[in-house]
């Protein structure tokens, strides 16, 4: 008992696999007097085996061995048996094959299973050649049981904590992804943070479709591979292309074609998805592992959710690079407008005023303009005003600015340039605008221009320095004449005339002054961008909550709840499917809900728009539910019009759906949709990892269960403390009992007689009456306990219902003389519950009671032996239930 309680502990701390596998051999070999103990993991082909822990050392430890190689292992294994038994030469066979030297004579080979299979098989190995009888083997059998779940405890652990550590990078990295809108840094960002959620060694975007993929960004690779370019079909991401769907793979090197070894040679694993928007495959994210990985179908999930994610981040970050294009640049020309020019001008003048460094502006005006509208119409004169905006942006450096400053003028920022070379390439541009209409007899016939020049001095506005080369070219164009360069400098002293003024134009403001004027289809792109901003947010905001809870029904009320809040939808419901083949709503927020009466009707699983989600496994979209023949009206559902369904999935399982409906027709579309399932995958995983939890609890209180009936010498009905527990939980949850109380109380009602192993048998089977000191010792079962229970930390809470578990409500109980509201509250429920049992149960001194006959009993020592409260949530369980059969 104390050797598996010291696992328990182990387990329960969280030491890790290594620690309670070394302590698992070792507490074996000295429980069982044996010469070595040694732990062997089955692979997953079950031809394997590999020496995890051994006691003492083995020389091949952590090296695979064939099973064959370890014949009664391959029978145990073969048979399903429950334990085998061998001596002489195959004892010593398999202590050779250990790397041992082969002193053993007796091998006692044993199963250990996590669920239904055999993850571990427990070797005990003696040199005297001893004969385990049967008890002993059946003690041998019930230790594996209880070692293997403390193995299956960590195991559980350590999934749970994986997938709350992927869920909190998951949630992390939306919350990256929303900090910037600046492509090249998105994608940067994408990388790194699918790298981080799934550990692995590199990842990589590609962008493209099926002509071909292009590395756009990379981590962990060396960035000489950003631009190399991969022909369809090559390689993990190739393939993901060419069948639209996300792949894997744990032999990267043996697939038939690959990209360059320089850059991928080291890649073991691989895994890929596709990245979809704007209604189309925009590219590859993958992410690779150099050591061994072997990936499962729930990374390639979760690696897809953030896909989702990544996607989303990267046409926001497009759409925005194209509204800012489009909102600077003039669409007619191509170059900068007349605001773009403003602010890009002023921006230039701030940095010269911090560096010093020197700047000029040109203006060119076309000469004859007006003419070549009222000859040739105005689509001509777009024309020429398309092809001088060519011939400018074909003929500045690279870093200088063109734009179009209004009409038939345009302005050239020259970035680092004084006047002098400023008058060079504004002669330059003025040729290269009259090369674009040579051969033209049409409208380029005659088209030339004119230009002013100004070399920005230390303290002048952004206007001063327009007005200068405004001046400059309005003096070319009335004196020196037209297709002259004039510089402001070579203007007389004297000789300055003011030009006419323009009329006013709207100012320039500055992204600071104030809000820039969209055009219609720029304004409903922004919009599109604030809720994708709020979507990413939200996304970040729920996967920062989920990954903190465990209990099922606070992560589906916490979903929908989140889903409410940050878009207000008439009705958000997650909808499971039960075992009977209908669904119910498990979960809802939403204003439809008062109308509904809070009524939770369930349906048939094929019927309405829920029925055709669940069997097509993927998002539906219905934009006027009244056009639906598929839709099923619900009870206070008379108002809506729109209605989004995703399929929930908890592992590969079909879980469920996350229902979303709006009061108003097409409230829905392929963003709303990429939402909700990013959702649905974040809530899939976290009930999975809920379930996990669950599954560790239960192997906590499994064992629990095992030990304490295992080890209660004094129990001889063949009951277990099993009923005692039921009834104890369910009297618990009856007065209010919940949570972390409730499982307390659970564990005190499976160890409350453990302190009767120090009580020798012949006293608790005695057919007679006890005398003095045999009651005593009887009553010190109690304090053992405690005691026992004092070696395992994570049972704290639980000792002190053990020791007070018979003190009676008068105070006349043992063994501190508790009454009323002293003893604890646990305490008071076994003490009722183990009343009962005991008294249906058969005993060596007593026959049992019947049930009528028990709550008798119960009812009269309410008040003096019982908590009367207790006594009457006991009885209101008994009446809901089947009393407990006596045996």
């Amino acid at each position: 008992m104390r050797a598996v309680t010291r696992l328990l502990s182990a387990a329960a701390d969280l030491q890790g696999p290594d620690v309670v596998r070394r302590r698992l051999v070792g507490e074996a070999r000295d429980f069982f007097d044996v010469m070595r103990c040694v732990l062997l993991e089955v692979g997953e082909d079950g031809e394997h085996v590999e020496v995890v822990a051994s006691s003492p050392a083995v020389g091949v430890a952590r090296r695979p061995l064939s099973v064959r190689d370890l014949p009664p292992v391959e029978l145990l294994l073969e048979h399903d048996l429950p334990a085998l038994l061998t001596k002489r030469a195959d004892a010593e066979n398999v202590d050779r094959a250990l790397g041992a030297d082969g002193a053993a004579r007796t091998l006692l080979v044993l199963p250990m299973r996590g669920s239904s299979e055999v993850r571990h098989v427990l070797l005990l190995l003696d040199a005297d050649g001893r004969d385990f009888g049967e008890v002993e083997i059946g003690v041998a059998g019930s230790f594996a049981a209880a070692a293997a779940a403390s193995l299956a405890q960590m195991r559980l652990t350590h999934e749970h904590a994986e997938r709350v550590a992927q869920q909190a990078a998951l949630a992390r990295a939306a919350k990256t992804l929303n900090e910037s809108l600046d492509l090249n840094r998105v994608l940067a960002r994408i990388c790194t943070e699918a790298a981080s959620i799934l550990d692995g060694d590199n990842a990589v975007i590609y962008r493209g479709d099926t002509t071909g993929l292009t590395v756009e960004a990379v981590h962990g690779i060396p960035p000489e591979a950003i631009g190399y370019r991969v022909a369809p079909g090559v390689g993990l991401s190739g393939r993901v292309v060419e069948l639209g769907r996300p792949l894997i793979t744990n032999d990267y090197q043996e697939l038939e074609s690959k990209p360059d070894a320089a850059f991928f040679g080291e890649v073991r694993s691989c895994v890929a998805v596709p990245m979809h928007w704007d209604g189309g495959l925009r590219g590859v994210l993958a992410v690779g592992f150099h050591r061994r990985h072997e990936l499962t179908r729930e990374e390639m999930k979760l690696l897809e959710a953030f896909g989702e994610l990544a996607a989303a981040a990267c046409r926001n970050a497009s759409v925005h690079a194209g509204l800012a294009h489009a909102a600077r640049t003039d669409g007619l020309t191509g170059c900068l407008n007349h605001t773009a020019m403003q602010h890009m001008l002023r921006r230039e003048i701030e940095r010269c005023e911090r560096t010093g460094h020197r700047l000029s502006l040109v203006l060119v005006d076309l000469d004859d303009f007006k003419r070549v509208n009222e000859e040739h119409g105005h689509l001509a004169g777009d024309e020429v005003l398309r092809r001088v905006g060519a011939a400018l942006r074909t003929t500045v450096r690279p870093y200088d600015l063109v734009a179009r400053y209004g009409g038939d003028e345009f302005a050239i920022v020259t970035v680092e340039a004084d006047e002098p070379a400023a008058v060079e390439l504004a002669c330059r541009s003025l040729a290269g605008i009259s090369r674009a209409f040579e051969g033209d007899d049409s409208v380029g016939a005659g088209c030339g221009a004119s230009a002013g020049v100004a070399e920005w001095e230390p303290g002048q506005t952004p206007t001063a320095l327009i007005d200068d080369a405004d001046r400059a070219l309005l003096r070319g164009k009335q004196r020196t004449g037209r297709g002259s360069v004039v510089a402001f400098s070579d203007l007389p002293a004297g000789d300055r005339p003011r030009p006419a003024r323009r009329p006013a134009e709207p100012a320039a403001a500055s992204p600071s002054a104030g809000e820039a004027v969209w055009p219609d289809q720029g304004r409903e792109q922004t919009e599109r961008l604030r809720l994708r901003t709020r979507q990413l947010a939200l996304a970040n905001a729920l996967g920062t909550r989920l990954s903190a809870m465990t209990d099922p029904q606070e992560i589906l009320d916490a979903a929908v709840e989140e889903l409410h809040r940050a878009f207000g939808y008439f009705l958000c419901a997650i909808v499971r499917v039960r075992g009977d083949g209908y669904v119910e709503a498990v979960a809802r927020r939403g204003e439809m809900l008062p109308r509904a009466g809070g009524a939770t009707p369930a349906q048939p699983r094929v019927a309405g728009v829920i029925g055709r989600c669940l069997r097509e496994r993927r998002p539906v979209i219905v934009g006027d539910v009244r056009e639906e023949p598929d839709y099923a009206a619900q009870p206070g559902a008379e108002d809506v019009r729109s209605e989004l369904v995703v399929p929930l999935l908890v592992g590969d399982e079909l879980w469920g759906v996350l229902d979303v409906e709006e009061a108003r027709p097409h409230a829905f579309d392929d963003d709303d949709a990429r939402l909700v399932q990013t959702v649905a995958a974040q809530v899939g995983s976290a009930l999975r990892s809920a379930t996990l939890y669950e599954q560790l609890d239960s192997a906590y209180l499994g064992t629990a269960e095992a030990l304490a009936d295992a080890l209660e010498a004094g129990d001889r009905s063949g009951r277990g403390s099993r009923p005692v527990v039921e009834l104890a939980t369910a009297v618990g949850r009856q007065l209010g009992v919940a949570g972390g109380q409730l499982r307390t109380l659970r564990l005190a009602a499976i160890f409350h007689g453990i302190g009767k192993v120090a009580v020798p048998d012949a006293v608790l089977q005695k057919p007679g009456p006890l005398t003095g000191d045999e009651r005593l010792e009887v009553e010190r079962h109690t304090i053992v306990g405690e005691r026992i229970l004092s070696s395992v930390d994570f049972l704290a809470a639980v000792r002190p219902l053990v020791r007070h578990a018979h003190e009676r409500w008068d105070g006349g109980g043992y063994p501190d003389g508790l009454r009323g509201d002293e003893i604890p509250l646990g305490a008071r429920i076994v003490h009722v519950c183990d009343a009962y049992d005991a008294m249906t149960a058969r005993r060596p001194y007593s026959e049992p009671m019947t049930d009528v006959e028990a709550r008798a009993q119960l009812t009269a020592g309410a008040g003096s032996q019982f908590d009367g409260r207790v006594v009457a949530a006991l009885l209101d369980v008994l009446d809901a239930t089947e009393p407990v059969a006596a045996t």
